[in-house]
C-alpha cells in the first residue's frame, strides 16, 4: 500500500467519528490527534529510510507516567492486563506507558483502522481510570499534569 492509500483509510475512520479529519492532522504528513472520550489517540503512517516502500499503521494512546512508587505491582498488573487486550498492547517508551496498535499496512482494511482507534481509545480510557485509582498516591504531585500523569 501506499502512504497516499492508507492516509485515505485513516481519515475516512476520522470521518466516521465525526470530526474533521484536517483538522486531527498533525505537524508532520502522517501524523493524527483525536480525543476520543477522555483518551487522546495519535495516529501515525510512516516508514524508515532504509525501506521506504514499506508503510506502517500506528494507533497509541498516552497512558500513565511511570508511578514513582509501588513499582513491582504496578509492572504485573501491566503485564496481566496485556494479556487480555486483543490486538493492542501496553509499552513503555521513557517514563510513559501507552496503549499501542502497531502493523505492517500491506493490507490493512477500512475496518481494522477503525477498530484500532476504538480499542487503543477504550483500552486507554479504561486502565487509566482502574489504575489510577488502584495506585492513588504512587505519584508525586507535579504542577503540569493530574494524578496518575494522564496527558491532556
Amino acid at each position: 500500500m501506499t502512504f497516499d492509500q492508507i492516509a485515505v483509510l485513516v481519515e475516512a475512520s476520522l470521518a466516521g467519528l465525526k470530526v474533521d479529519p484536517a483538522a486531527c492532522r498533525g505537524q508532520k504528513k502522517g501524523q493524527w490527534s483525536i480525543k476520543v472520550k477522555d483518551a487522546t489517540v495519535w495516529l501515525d503512517v510512516f516508514n524508515f529510510e532504509t525501506n521506504p516502500d514499506r508503510w506502517y499503521f500506528q494507533a497509541m494512546s498516552p497512558l500513565l507516567v511511570m508511578p514513582d512508587r509501588n513499582r513491582e505491582q504496578f509492572f504485573l498488573d501491566l503485564l496481566e492486563i496485556n494479556y487480555s487486550l486483543y490486538n493492542t498492547s501496553i509499552c513503555k517508551k521513557g517514563d510513559w506507558f501507552y496503549v499501542l496498535h502497531l502493523r505492517e499496512a500491506d493490507g490493512i482494511e477500512q475496518g481494522e483502522v477503525d477498530r484500532a482507534i476504538d480499542r487503543v481509545a477504550a483500552y486507554s480510557s479504561e486502565y487509566w481510570s482502574k489504575l489510577d485509582f488502584k495506585y492513588k498516591g504512587s505519584w508525586e504531585p507535579k504542577t503540569d499534569t493530574t494524578s496518575g500523569g494522564r496527558a491532556s
